[in-house]
């Protein structure tokens, strides 16, 4: 998917993004609307540029159009709009722009690599409403409008028929379509109007399926899946037997749609006939169905050079356990679509972990089927993987055994999209890619050097605690995750450096290094916090005071509670904090003291 800084001449808003939701392209619309230029917006997250969109909780359509490739429409009734702009126009209602927007999948061949965000400012039309002002014209001028070259027109036009809706309009829309379908300005504003009017208009549609003109059938099948009405599932089931190849793809599609369980077996026998035509829309229809049953049925599919794709991706929606093994096996042959087969087996693992807590059983299986020549294909493949390949290719990587597959997941451990897969995967390996982590301490990427700590810490192999102490001293953030891995370890090897930062300026390493020196028990503790509770510096007070009320050791009680009185603030603080978990001590009469005496 090639980037585009700006998108131009269309009157509405238009951006893309990939499917990490990073912006792509902004169109000239968008800059006057938002004052934002599209080098300003492009190369950046959807979330970061707008985090109220986040917040609002709409980012879960946006997942769904790249997910499941839907058409997801935010109804300006409901949310009102996605980005917070001012009226194209003064409006004494609305302090932002009201906007309709439509989210669609941005394919590239079979594959969904993004989405294509369409926002109309419909802000005039329901400050009309409101008002109840007039609403524009009557029927045959806005009909009339639809064949205008001027986008904006067709918008307004598109717009007041979707809301009108009654019979008259549905029927002049119909008959227009009849007319002026071979029109591709007329016919894509009718099609907006028809799948998106709340009128009636299921049987109208099911009738022009049987029209005489093969267009008119394709675009029928087609509105009947985007208005997602059940009763026109007959007529699509009667239409996969039409004698024109492009119904019969939109009628399948239509069905996909609908989720229509009872095109199951019509489908299958269209995906057995193994028509790549055909075939290609009647899998991803089943898939959409989701009925588990036809798995065995698609299997054989995966020795079909044309199939075998499309089939894997199904088995990963539908399969159960048993398509591990054939998923395998199919990395094995020449040419080998190996993303999707990642892509399919780490959907199953997915399916297992969320409806089972099993996801182990499909990485198990799927360990038990490799074999070594299998697993050079996914160790090329990972080198220029992104996005959701990379997540699956390093899912399955970390369920197999090998140096080579060791050292390809190390080098992923800074890629925020897959930190949690290599992490869990490196971890299940254990002491022998100690030293492996230990070298990521000292990587250019400091998200790598973080998660390499982390990684040493859950691993807990003794045999890292030199480089994590060395790490103590490195910048401050990779300083909280060494001490962290140090707490895990428990070595008592890292006492004394973990002293050294009790006086540390930054408040969330010294409470790093108290957490890992409360975890490793060691003998003379109690003895070096007690001379540390007078030592000079306030932030080395402060430390001992709150390692002290947490242990609460005899020969400390003493010094702790003259830190209720000390001259700095912090220290007074966390010394208050301890007494009243303190035994054998009147807590209430010192806590009453400093309410009536010290600071707020």
């Amino acid at each position: 998917m090639e980037q585009d800084t700006v998108v131009s001449g269309l009157e509405a808003g238009l951006f893309t993004t990939d499917e990490e939701l990073v912006i792509r392209s902004w169109n000239e619309w968008l800059v006057r609307a938002t004052g934002m230029r599209a080098e300003e917006a492009v190369g950046r997250p959807l979330a970061a540029l707008f985090p109220e969109i986040e917040a609002r909780g709409l980012l879960v359509h946006f997942r769904r159009v790249v997910a499941e490739g839907v058409v997801e429409v935010l109804a300006p009734a409901l949310h009102r709009y996605l980005i917070p702009c001012p009226p194209q126009a003064p409006s004494r209602r609305f302090r932002y722009m009201q906007q309709r927007v439509t989210i669609v999948p941005l394919r590239d061949g079979g594959r969904i690599r993004g989405t294509i965000v369409l926002l109309e400012d419909v802000t005039a039309r329901l400050e009309a409403e409101h008002e109840g002002r007039p609403q524009g014209e009557p029927v045959e001028a806005l009909v009339k409008a639809l064949g205008e070259e001027r986008w904006a027109v067709r918008r307004a036009a598109v717009e007041q028929l979707a809301i009108g809706g009654d019979d008259e309009t549905v029927q002049t829309l119909l008959g227009l379509l009849r007319e002026g379908h071979q029109d591709l300005t007329v016919l894509t504003s009718v099609l907006h109007v028809l799948t998106r009017t709340d009128a009636d208009v299921t049987e109208p549609l099911v009738r022009l399926l049987e029209a005489p003109d093969v267009d008119l059938r394709i675009y029928a099948a087609l509105a009947l899946g985007e208005r997602r009405d059940r009763r026109a599932i007959p007529a699509l089931l009667r239409a996969l037997e039409d004698p024109d190849a492009n119904v019969r793809y939109h009628a399948i599609e239509a069905l996909g749609k609908l989720r229509a369980a009872e095109a199951v077996e019509q489908l299958l026998q269209i995906v057995e006939t193994r028509d790549f035509f055909l075939a290609f829309p009647a899998l991803d229809a089943l898939a959409q169905i989701g009925d588990p049953a036809v798995a065995p049925r698609l299997v054989p599919l995966l020795r079909d050079k044309a199939l075998c794709a499309p089939a894997a991706d199904a088995l990963g929606c539908l399969g159960d356990a048993g398509v591990v093994g054939p998923l395998v096996a199919l990395l094995s042959e020449p040419g080998a679509p190996v993303r999707t087969v990642a892509r399919a087996l780490a959907a199953l693992y997915d399916r297992y972990e969320a409806g089972y807590g099993e996801g182990v059983l499909v990485a198990d299986l799927a360990r038990g089927a490799f074999e070594g020549q299998v697993v050079q294909p996914l160790l090329e493949e990972i080198r220029s993987a992104q996005g959701e390949d990379l997540r699956a290719l390093a899912l399955v990587l970390g369920w197999l055994e090998g140096p080579e597959v060791e050292r390809a997941l190390v080098q992923l451990l800074g890629e925020p999209s897959v930190q949690k897969e290599v992490v869990q995967a490196l971890v299940r390996y254990g002491p022998r890619v100690t030293a492996l982590l230990v070298e990521q301490l000292h990587a250019e990427e400091p998200a790598t050097r973080r998660a390499a700590a982390v990684a040493l810490g859950r691993i807990g192999d003794p045999a890292a605690v030199p480089a994590l102490v060395e790490a103590l001293s490195g910048d401050t953030e990779l300083a909280i995750d060494a001490a962290g891995a140090l707490a895990q370890i428990g070595d008592r090897r890292a006492f004394e450096p973990l002293l050294g930062l009790l006086g540390h300026p930054n408040a969330a390493l010294r409470r790093a290094a108290i957490a890992a020196l409360n975890s490793l028990g060691h003998p003379e503790m109690a003895g070096r916090v007690r001379e540390l509770l007078l030592d000079p510096d306030p932030r080395v007070r402060e430390s001992a005071t709150r390692i002290a009320g947490y242990f609460a050791y005899p020969e400390c009680l003493e010094r702790l509670l003259e830190r209720c009185e000390d001259g700095d603030e912090a220290v007074r603080c966390a010394a208050l904090e301890s007494v009243p978990y303190l035994e054998d001590v009147s807590a209430t009469a010192i806590l009453r003291r400093a309410l009536r005496e010290d600071t707020p």
